[in-house]
C-alpha cells in the first residue's frame, strides 16, 4: 500500500492523521506545503475544491483528510 500525505505546520489534524498512520504500521511518505504558494499550488489542481490538510492518498486515489482516513481504516 502506498501512502501519501500532504501536511502543514501547526495542523492538528495533520498530526492526528500521521499518529494513526503509525499506529496501524503503515508506513507514509509526507509531503510538507506549509509554504502558502506551494499549498495554493496545490489546492488549484483540484480547481480549488479543496480547502483543509491533510489530504491523504493511497495508492494514488486521494480518500481526502483525518476522517476519510479514520473511514478508510475502519472499513478495511
Amino acid at each position: 500500500m502506498k501512502v501519501l500525505i500532504y501536511t502543514r505546520n501547526n495542523c492538528v489534524w495533520c498530526d492526528r492523521a500521521k499518529n494513526l498512520l503509525t499506529i496501524n504500521n503503515l508506513e507514509y511518505e509526507e509531503i510538507d506545503l506549509s509554504d502558502d504558494v506551494l499549498r495554493e499550488n496545490f489546492y488549484k489542481k483540484f480547481n480549488h475544491s479543496i480547502k483543509t490538510m491533510p489530504q491523504i492518498f493511497i495508492d494514488d486515489n486521494r480518500i481526502g483528510g483525518f476522517e476519510a482516513l479514520v473511514d478508510y481504516l475502519d472499513g478495511k
